[in-house]
């Protein structure tokens, strides 16, 4: 802070120093003036000190401010910190800049207040449309489903059908992610059986497991974990869809669990294209498809990203194990509630 005070100040060192100069050779030059070496020493020094004490005292002065200033700008201190800026403003410039800050501040409140308003008008627009999207979507599948005896007749309705699914997936993905946010106040936390959390996507992507001729196999899936089912279920049904998309005519799904006292690890297994070494740092980054969801149409890379989110703000997490042309396997840990959570509860 010093050494950037006296670079500022220069100008008035050197003006000091030069005016003290002149007065030297005055002195020294001028035969009338009679001036002995001891005053001589002594004007110079007691100007170089008064020098020195000046710069002390303003820098003492400002530094005040700049350390204040700086505080506020590492911490980000709220308004009424300006208003206590005052108390240390000495000098005119130090107003004016105070007064730019206030201005700045008061632009920025007003920008961000704006921009806030319209992303929450933007979020309860798109959360009101993906719930009303949901009612026609619903009366779609009733209708496939009624005429599914009838698919000899109309084959296009199982194309209908794939698509349905696609925009559902979809509509719940967009569902999620606005409500992603709001996830501190929108979970409950409550013992769930890991069967409850893969049966249920399983039955919803039964039509496409039956058409690639899947094979399900789970074992030990009635050991019960504490998590929020409504969301887990979500990211075991991004999981699984990555899985079935991936998966090889007549590969097989495998469904399997791990206990320790500390953990439940649920292991979700397939036997697809696999995943490239390099790929696997950012399987969990937004938007990232890598090889294979380049050449898959849909793919949009938030499954996961959206996955890695809610684990974490859960308490749990995921991790993905691959090897090209071997197959992927996505583990989800669920840590058991020790005593010390249990009795934070009571």
């Amino acid at each position: 802070m010093w050494k950037s005070f006296l670079r500022e100040k220069l100008s008035w060192i050197l003006f000091v120093l030069i005016w003290l100069s002149v007065i030297d050779a005055l002195l020294l030059l001028e035969y009338d003036i009679k001036v002995s070496s001891t005053s001589f020493w002594y004007l110079n020094l007691l100007t170089l000190c008064l020098l020195i004490l000046f710069l002390l005292w303003r820098g003492i002065k400002e530094r005040r401010f700049l350390k204040k200033l700086s505080l506020m700008l590492r911490h980000d201190h709220d308004a009424y910190d300006l208003q206590e800026m005052h108390s240390y403003v000495r000098t005119k410039a130090d107003e004016d800049m105070l007064s730019l800050l206030q201005h700045i501040d008061r632009v920025y409140r007003r920008q961000t207040h704006a921009l806030h308003v319209q992303q929450r008008e933007q979020q309860e627009y798109v959360t009101t449309w993906v719930h009303e999207i949901k009612t026609p979507l619903t009366a779609m599948k009733l209708l496939i489903n009624a005429h599914r005896t009838e698919l000899y007749k109309w084959p296009w309705l199982k194309d209908i059908e794939d698509e349905w699914m696609k925009i559902d997936g979809l509509v719940d993905q967009n569902l999620y992610s606005a409500r992603l946010q709001y996830l501190e106040k929108d979970y409950q936390v409550q013992a769930v059986s890991l069967s409850e959390l893969v049966f249920p996507n399983v039955a919803y992507f039964s039509k496409w497991c039956i058409e690639k001729k899947l094979h399900i196999d789970e074992k030990n899936l009635d050991i019960l974990v504490h998590t929020d089912p409504k969301w887990m279920q979500f990211v075991v049904r991004q999981v699984l869809s990555n899985s079935i998309k991936y998966s090889p005519l007549e590969g097989k799904l495998s469904f399997f669990s791990e206990e320790t006292p500390k953990y439940v690890k649920l292991f979700i297994a397939d036997q697809g294209k696999g995943i490239p070494t390099q790929d696997l740092p950012r399987v969990f980054e937004k938007g990232f498809t890598g090889n294979a969801g380049r050449k898959t149409k849909g793919a949009t890379g938030l499954g996961l990203y959206f996955s890695k989110k809610i684990t974490d703000a859960l308490g749990h997490q995921i991790e993905v194990n691959s090897l090209l042309y071997e197959g992927t396997t996505v583990i989800l840990t669920f840590y058991k509630p020790n005593s010390f959570d249990n009795l934070s509860k009571m």
